[in-house]
């Protein structure tokens, strides 16, 4: 078996860059993220490219640009994906290579450009004067009282959802869900540090920031660690991560009057879904005392309605 030649990521991104300007010359800028953008990648770290496009059909743009960008990729064994939307990204073109190799390019407009901290690191390779604008405008929106606002709204929808899952017993839709719950308890804990609230890349940025270690860290991973539980366990996660974002949240140096207000807003709100789970949870993963099993509820309404 014959050793794959190493690639040569830069001269992949100056080819990459230099054929997409030509394609697309009413494109504003294209700019180099990910760990290539912020020069914290290794020998495993896929490509991120982001090619800004004036306002216009977005998927649409993105579907060219994905039918251009497939001819230059061309290998031997490659599977291609996209575009689709990826939030908090924009519209992904995908290319698996044969050797492990990921390349994806991101399509966004001015008005769907990631409001996160990200767009502040993206390395930009052509079009600064036309970029650097659209990224003074995101920063100028990155405020903290933004950043609590979106993590207030964050918290009480994956709460909602759970419930509402946990309700109809569908195990794996709450699994999932209390996965994003995650992630956004770890983007809570970045933001007390001082970084930006992004729970779309918190997962990573909690091992590559070297916080495996963090008490609130260790504390979320208790957590996550039993997600594979039945629902009255996951019911007990949910409440876990909840009550941790809840004092992560109140815990904001300065919190102003309307986060504040919000904050006990988001609060009664979650209480109000427990009502929906069975008359056996309690919230700890135990069973009430006297609880009945989905089967033998139903035998009581059969034996109420005289029919059992």
């Amino acid at each position: 078996m014959t050793t794959p030649t190493p690639r040569n990521v830069w001269q992949l991104i100056e080819m990459l860059s230099f054929a997409l300007q030509r394609l697309f010359p009413s494109a504003l800028a294209m700019a180099l993220g990910g760990s290539h953008g912020n020069s914290r990648h290794d020998d495993q770290s896929d490509l991120d490219l982001v090619l800004v496009l004036p306002e216009g059909p977005l998927m649409e743009q993105a579907r060219h640009v994905h039918e251009s960008v497939l001819p230059l990729l061309k290998e031997s064994v490659q599977i291609a994906g996209g575009p689709t939307w990826k939030e908090g990204f924009g519209c992904r073109s995908s290319v698996l290579c044969e050797d492990g190799f990921k390349v994806e390019v991101f399509v966004v407009t001015p008005d769907t450009l990631p409001l996160t901290e990200r767009v502040l690191q993206w390395r930009v390779l052509w079009g600064a004067s036309r970029f650097e604008p659209l990224r003074a405008a995101v920063a100028r929106q990155l405020r903290p009282n933004r950043a609590i606002a979106c993590a207030q709204f964050d918290v009480a929808y994956a709460n909602l959802s759970v419930f509402r899952v946990l309700s109809r017993n569908k195990i794996f839709a709450a699994r999932q869900v209390l996965t994003s719950l995650v992630a956004i308890a770890l983007a809570l804990r970045l933001f007390q540090l001082g970084r930006g609230y992004d729970p779309a890349v918190s997962t990573k940025r909690i091992g590559r920031d070297g916080l495996m270690a963090d008490p609130q860290v260790l504390e979320i991973g208790d957590a996550s660690a039993r997600l594979g539980g039945d629902p009255s366990q996951l019911a007990a996660v949910l409440r876990s991560l909840r009550g941790q974002c809840w004092s992560m949240l109140r815990a904001v140096p300065a919190l102003g009057e309307t986060a504040r207000v919000a904050q006990q807003a988001l609060e009664a709100l979650a209480s109000a879904p427990d009502a929906w789970l069975p008359a056996w949870e309690d919230g700890l993963g135990e069973a009430r005392p006297g609880g009945r099993s989905e089967v033998d509820a139903a035998h009581h309404l059969l034996k109420r309605d005289g029919l059992g």
